[in-house]
């Protein structure tokens, strides 16, 4: 199963998803924070990985079989 992921944080829903869904693969993956996207490439090397979820879309995303969310934490957020 393909899997593609807005607001990936460090990972924790793919982690979760790859040790439940047998055969499970992580496409893509959607993350604002440079330390969390340094976290994702070192468990997910061949996943492609991008900054801003609101340049993505079908035109630049590889058709997956689920997309997962993270809660985006604006309200908890320094940024």
């Amino acid at each position: 199963m393909k899997i593609g992921s807005l607001f990936s944080g460090i990972g924790g829903l793919e982690l979760g998803l790859e040790r439940s869904i047998p055969n499970s693969n992580i496409v893509w993956q959607v993350e604002k924070d440079p330390y969390a996207r340094a976290v994702l490439a070192k468990h997910w090397p061949e996943s492609k990985r991008f900054e801003n979820v609101e340049k993505v879309g079908a035109h630049n995303l590889e058709r997956v079989d689920l997309i997962c969310g993270g809660f985006p934490c604006v309200d908890l957020s320094k940024c």
